[in-house]
Formats: structure tokens, sequence, C-alpha cells
């Protein structure tokens, strides 16, 4: 035995009484923990259950009560409205308000039925039905309200009319509590809400509710929850029981004992009801509180269970120890043997380990194989490089791995260098990998040497060359792909010198240029910059900005064909320098877009002859325009005298008319040679605005008093709700007239009782927006584009008679371009429109000070 270790054997008495205390203490503590384990449980799953219990009791009862209250705040709310509704409305037509009472309030099903009385006259009492819930035989003993003489004292008499208070009651005539159901047994009483309509007013009368619990409470709360036993519903105030509900299906007196309840009470009109649900333990209810005792009883029988469990395993372990005893003394003399022998292989296994990790740290993979073929060492690379390991490789033949094809031709070699008939070697060939694929290898044959057993062995080495044949092989895909888009690009790619001597190009380059091929096009260019680009002085301007920038993107230029003809070409180009920033030559490509130029220049040929003819159209309309006023000033002033009878009366009265209408004619038409004058001038550039400061809400309010007669024929309301006005600059007399024409157009195509709203406000840049909304009758798209087009006219059926010229909203547009303004109409059809003026925020002085004159 080594002297450096040393084993000890207890004494088997020593050793059975530690064993004793050991399974003692073990019994001691399984029993302890197993009671508090139990205990535990029990406790904490019967508090468990009683929350979740109570819980659940709760939750029910505040769903029935939240649902209740709803349903009676959903009464209250129909009987306030109703009350509003009647005390708004002009009570002439008592059928007709009936009829929107019932189509504006929904919860009209939550009453019997709604009854709206009246004085008609003093003396006179009437009433009228609002709803009436229709019942079938089986509710026939349900309380039905019917206005007496009796039951119309005792409103009177109890002060109903004094106040506007919603009033409770329970206890008409005939609101008995009787029996709705029998299973569930129902107790019901009806009771109804008073609202007097106006207060100290019995013309506007009362109006009276009539409702019951089962219709605001919902039973499926007892047919679903198998928990709740009764459910009662009490008027404080009088004592009185609305609703009492209570299950028999299932309950007995064992049961009847453990009820609980939940009690709570809310405010209804003047009175306060108070609402008590009581909770009766169900079976599985019982059963559920039966599970702790059924947990504590288990536990106490599992923990007896283990402590007798460990108690054996005591017994046993006494046994066992005698023999271990025996057993360990056998061990101590193997063990000076075991140690001895361990020291030498763990020598061994160091040499071993350090060798190993030599030849494994090495890339390649070393091998060793027999005469044959077979596979005797792998080092560790060749996981690495084929993935799999080498105690599963080793014992397989080294060929068999190999590519099929270069199995035959590599068995040769090997037995031609196992015979000594050639020298080491090296190939190249494929092996298989884990995946199924063969990977590119170095294949070498070292040497040959004998074992301690005398046999031949081969020792080689595998090199991973799979890299370096992916490179070769990706480099030169590069290269053909890289050859095919140049050869097949829609657009012409090529490399230029500074000198003008291309050094490729590619066939499209070749067709935009004229040349057969690419070859033709490199061996008749030798200097570009004089052969195909004929302005010499442009070119050096472009390799300036060539140097100086490094690309040029969308160059356009004219080039020369082989047979002579110019084109336009659009290049993009770039420096291509070498490791000294020295330019080796330019990189570009080549489009022809001489059809896009031409274009272009026949589009701008055509856009000239456009503009000359809209100026001639311009100059003749304003020529015209002045021509045309001459003659209707003295139309205008002659009738103008004649229907004032300056010079006289003109003896008959039809004279008369005969002259106005000749002056309203001659004055409209002068109005609308105004405005194409104005539209003429603003088209040729001609028109001058005279530019001050004016305040924007002056202009507003000499609009509105101008049109303000019409606006009060068609019965229109005006809703202004602009403010904060700023001070403009422009020309004051425009804006009116731009204002005049929107406004004008929003009386027109609004009907009667329609609406018009006026409203400003301000955009983050300052930009300042003047609106003016109507509900007219609103246009489509296209209508909105035909009426901003001049003589654009649009059908009116609101006023055929002052249809317009269809000048205003484009000379009212013109104006607001000629001030840098907008005109934005927004609009819907049978809807209305919105016409936003829009003032820019240079033109905007955001204050209202008076502007001095």
């Amino acid at each position: 035995m080594s002297k450096d270790r040393k084993f000890n054997i207890k004494n088997p008495k020593n050793r059975t009484k530690s064993i004793w205390l050991t399974s003692g203490l073990a019994q001691f503590i399984v029993l302890l923990n197993g009671m508090i384990i139990t205990i535990a449980a029990f406790m904490v799953f019967s508090y468990f259950i009683n929350s979740m219990t109570t819980e659940e009791h709760k939750r029910t009862s505040d769903e029935a009560g939240r649902a209740l209250f709803d349903s009676i705040s959903k009464l209250e709310n129909s009987m306030r409205l109703i009350a509003s509704i009647i005390q708004l409305s002009d009570n002439k037509n008592k059928d007709r308000l009936v009829a929107r009472i019932r189509r504006n309030i929904s919860d009209l099903g939550n009453f019997d039925q709604l009854i709206w009385l009246y004085e008609e006259t003093p003396g006179n009492w009437q009433f009228k039905t609002i709803y009436d819930h229709s019942y079938s035989s089986e509710t026939k003993n349900i309380y039905r309200l019917i206005p007496d003489k009796e039951f119309i004292t005792r409103i009177v008499k109890d002060g109903f009319f004094k106040d506007e208070r919603l009033r409770f009651v329970s206890d008409f005539v005939g609101m008995d509590y009787i029996e709705e159901k029998s299973e569930p047994k129902t107790m019901a009483r009806s009771f109804a809400f008073l609202k007097s309509v106006k207060e100290g007013d019995s013309s506007k009368g009362i109006v009276i509710g009539i409702s019951r619990a089962e219709l605001l409470f919902d039973q499926s709360l007892i047919s679903e929850d198998r928990s709740v036993s009764r459910i009662t519903i009490k008027d404080k105030a009088n004592d009185r029981r609305l609703y009492h509900m209570k299950r028999t299906d299932f309950l007995d007196n064992s049961l009847e004992q453990s009820e609980v309840s939940q009690e709570y009470g809310f405010s209804i009109g003047d009175s306060e009801w108070n609402i008590v649900i009581e909770f009766t333990k169900t079976q599985n209810a019982i059963l559920l509180e039966k599970i702790p005792y059924i947990m504590l009883f288990f536990g106490i029988i599992l923990t007896a269970i283990g402590t007798l469990f460990i108690r054996n395993n005591s017994k046993q372990s006494k046994k066992l120890a005698e023999i271990n005893y025996k057993l360990e003394q056998k061990n101590f003399e193997l063990q000076s043997e075991i140690s001895e022998r361990s020291r030498l292989n763990e020598a061994l296994a160091i040499a071993e380990r350090d060798n190993r990790a030599i030849i494994d740290s090495v890339s390649d993979v070393i091998f060793e194989v027999d005469i044959y073929g077979t596979v005797l060492f792998l080092s560790a690379a060749w996981q690495t490089i084929t993935g799999f390991e080498t105690e599963r490789s080793c014992g397989g033949n080294i060929f068999s791995m190999i590519y099929p094809q270069d199995q035959d031709k590599q068995r040769q070699d090997f037995e031609l260098l196992v015979k000594g008939q050639k020298h080491a070697y090296r190939s190249f060939t494929r092996l298989r990998v884990s995946d199924g694929t063969f990977r590119a290898v170095e294949l070498a044959f070292s040497m040959i040497r004998q074992d301690e057993n005398k046999k031949l062995r081969v020792v080689g080495t595998i090199t991973d060359v799979e890299e370096r044949r992916r490179a070769e092989r990706a480099l030169a895909e590069a290269e053909k792909k890289y050859r095919t888009i140049v050869e097949n690009a829609a657009g012409g790619l090529y490399q230029l010198t500074p000198e003008g001597i291309y050094l490729s190009a590619n066939p499209a380059m070749a067709r935009i240029l004229g040349y057969a091929s690419p070859e033709e096009m490199l061996r008749n260019i030798k200097n570009a910059n004089g052969v195909v680009y004929p302005d010499k002085n442009e070119r050096n301007k472009l390799y300036e900005t060539l140097i100086s920038q490094g690309q040029v993107f969308g160059y356009e230029s004219k080039v020369i064909k082989k047979d002579g003809s110019k084109i336009w070409v659009r290049e993009n180009i770039r420096v291509v320098r070498d490791d000294q920033q020295n330019i080796m030559y330019f990189e570009g490509s080549m489009e022809d877009i001489t059809k896009r130029k031409e274009a272009d220049i026949a589009l701008m040929e055509a856009k000239i002859q456009s503009d000359m003819a809209s100026r001639a159209k311009t100059e003749f309309i304003a020529n015209m325009s002045h021509e045309l006023r001459t003659p209707l000033n003295a139309i205008i002033g002659f009738s103008e005298i004649m229907k004032n009878e300056v010079l006289g009366p003109l003896g008959q009265e039809v004279y008369k008319e005969y002259a106005k209408d000749i002056n309203e004619s001659g004055t409209g038409l002068l109005k609308i040679i105004n405005e194409i004058l104005d539209i003429s001038k603003i088209e040729s550039g001609n028109k001058e605005i005279n530019e001050s400061e004016f305040l924007l809400s002056e202009v507003v309010e000499t609009c509105l008093d101008l049109y303000s007669s019409r606006v009060k024929e068609k019965n229109i309301m005006i809703i202004n709700q602009a403010n904060n006005y700023p001070v403009i600059i422009g020309e004051a007399l425009s804006i009116k007239q731009v204002l005049g024409n929107v406004y004008s157009n929003a009386i027109k195509y609004t009907p009667d009782g329609g609406r018009i709203t006026i409203f400003t406000n301000y955009d983050m840049d300052g930009t300042f927006r003047l609106s003016i909304t109507d509900t007219g009758v609103g246009m489509s798209h296209s209508e909105v584009s035909k009426a901003l087009s001049p003589f654009g006219q649009l059908d009116n059926d609101l006023d055929r008679s002052s249809s317009g010229t269809g000048l205003g909203l484009p000379l009212s547009k013109a104006i607001m371009d000629v001030h840098g303004g907008r005109l934005e109409i927004m609009s819907e059809k049978s809807i209305g429109t919105t016409v936003t003026l829009v003032f820019p925020s240079e033109r905007v002085i955001r204050h209202s000070e008076p502007v001095s004159s």
C-alpha cells in the first residue's frame, strides 16, 4: 500500500449505533414535517374555499344591484327626458308630440304604461297614452292605470304639480302585492313615477310611468346561480315590499339554516329602496367545504405510512452495515494493488495526451492505414473537415470515403507505394463529408513504417482545399456574370481615357454610335474627343467638373455616329483612380435620348404657340370690353334720367317700367363686362392692385349688411363664429368683391331656413383662413371644377331667376392668386359647401388696431 494513502475502517458496533440514531431522527422529522404540511394545507384550503364562496356571493349581489340601479336610472332619465320634450314643445298637436316621444325614447319597454295627463281647459282633464305594454292572459292581473276622476282628484290634492321633482308612488288604488309566478315563487307590486312637466302649471300636465321590478330585474339570476335563494326589494319610506322572489326547487330545512345575505340601498326619485339578496349553500358548496377535511385525513395517513417506511428502512440498514463492514475489509486489501496500477496508468495517459495534443493541433488530418487501406488512426482535424467522429471512421477503408470516380486511381497509386514501386506522392481529390456532399482535399501518403508487431503501416495527411477551390470558382463565376451583364445591358457602358481612347465598350454602346460590334468601334475610334464629341470646349469643361467632383449624373450632349448623323445622349460618368490618386480612366454609361429631346422641343414650341394665342384672346376681350363700356354708359345714364323723370313725366307708367328694365339690364351687363375686363387684366399680367392696410372685419361687416335683406327673405340662420380678425395688406375693394361673390353664392344656393356659418383660424406658419360654410345643395368634384372655370354655370333649382354669368368664382380665385393667396372649395352633394379665403402670412398683421387713413 502506498504511504500517502490511508483507509479508516470503523467499528461495526459504533456504526450500528450511528445508524439507529440517524434513523430515529429521520422518523421524527418525517412525522413532524408531515403533520405541519397537512395542517397548513387544511388551513389554506379552508380559507381559500370560504373566501371564494364569499367573493362569489358578493359578485352576484353587486351584478344584480348594478343591473337594477342601471335600469332604474334609465327609467328616471326617460321620465325626465319625456317631461323636457313636452315642456319644450308647443303642445298644439298632441298626437304628433306623442309619436315624436315614441320615436326618440328607446327605453319605453321598461314601462307597463306611460300616460301624459294634462288639463286642456280649467276643469277639463285629458290624457294621452305614450306607451302601453301588450299583455297575454297569463299577466291579466298586472295593474292597469285608468286616469278617472278619483285618480285626478288625488293627483291635484297631493300637490304633484307644485314642483318638478320626480315622485315615486306605490299605493295607488289597485297596486296590490300579488303573486306573479309560482316557480320561482315571485310576489310583486306595481309602482309609478310621476314628473310634472312645468312647476305649478297643470295645463302642461304630468307624465306618469307605471312599471314593475320584474321589468327591471334579470330573472336569469335565479336560474343561472343556484346559490341565490331569495331576493327582496322594499320601499323604505313606506315599509312596503315591492318585490320578493324565493327558490324552493332544491332547498330543505338543513340548508335554510346556512343562509347568508347581502343588503344595500339606493335612492330612487324622492324615495329610497332597500335590496336584500340571500344565498344558500348548494350541495356543491357543501361538498367543496369538506375537501380540506378529506385532505387532512389523507395527510395524516400518508405521514403515518412515511414514518413506518423510514422505520423499516432503518432495520434493513442495520443488516447492511454488517455486510458492508466485511466488504470494506476486502476492498482495503485491493486498494494497495489498484493504487499502484493507477499511478502507472496516469503516467502513461499523460504521455499519450501530450502526444495527442500535438497531433490534434495540426490543421491537416494526420492518418495511419494498413496496407489494405483500413484506417487505424485519425487526428482531431478529421471531424473538423468531414463532420464524422474519429471513432466512427476508424476501421473503415480510406478509399471508400473518396469520390467514387477517383477511387480506382487512388487504390492503384497506393498499391504501387506499398510495393515500393512509387515514392511518397500528393494528389487532389474529393472527400465525403457528413452532409452527403464531397469536399475538395489534397491527399498525401508520406511514409511507410512498422509497428511493434512488424506490420507495415502507411502514414499520410489530408489538407482541406475546399475554400481555395470555392474562391477560384466564385472568381470565375463573378467574371462570367459581370461579362454577361455588360454585354447584355440595354444602355451603353464604356471605359475612356482622358486622351479620348476607348479601353472597353459593350455591344449596346457600339449600337448607339452605329457600329456593328465593340471591336469595330474600338478599332475605328482613335480619339473620341474629336470623333464622337464634336464640341471640344464643352468636353474640356466636363473633364474639369469630373476631376473636381469625381462623378457627373444625367449629363446631356450631342454625339456623332459612325454615319455622321448627330444624336442626343444622356451620360453618367465617374473618375477611376489608382492608389496614388492618379486618373486611370473615366467609366460611364450612355443612353440614346434623341426621341425624348425632339418631343420636348416640339412640346415647348407648342406651348409658346398656345401662350401667344391665349394672350391674343385676352387682349381681344380687353379691347372689346372697353369698346362696349362706352355705349353702355350712355344707355345706363339716359335710362337713369328717364326712370327718375328728371326732364319731366313720361306720360305712360309703362314707359317708366321699361326705363327701369333698361337701366337694370345695362347695369348688369356693365358688371359682366367689368368682370371680364378684370379677368383679362389678371390673365395678361396687367392687373395692378392698390395695396394698403385695412381691417378685414370691416369688409366682412359691410358684406353682411349688404346682403342682410336677402338673408331675411330666405329665413337663413347666420352663425358668425369669426373672431381675432387681422389687418390685411392688399386691395380692400378687390377683397370685398371676392367676399361678396362667395357670400352671395352661399345665400343663393342655401334653401329657405338653411344655415350659413362664418369662422376663422390661423395656421402654424401665420397663414390666415376665412371660411364660409353653407347647408346648400353642394357640388360634386366635377361641378367644383366647372364652377371655377370662366362662364361655368351650375343648375340651381333654388334660384333660377338669378343664375349669374359664371364669372364670380373664377374672378375671386384670380384676385386671391394675385394677392398670393388661395381660394379653396370643399363641397359634398346634398350636404353643403365650404369656401375658404387663404391669406399668406406675409399679408397678415395679427392685430386689430384701427388703420390710419
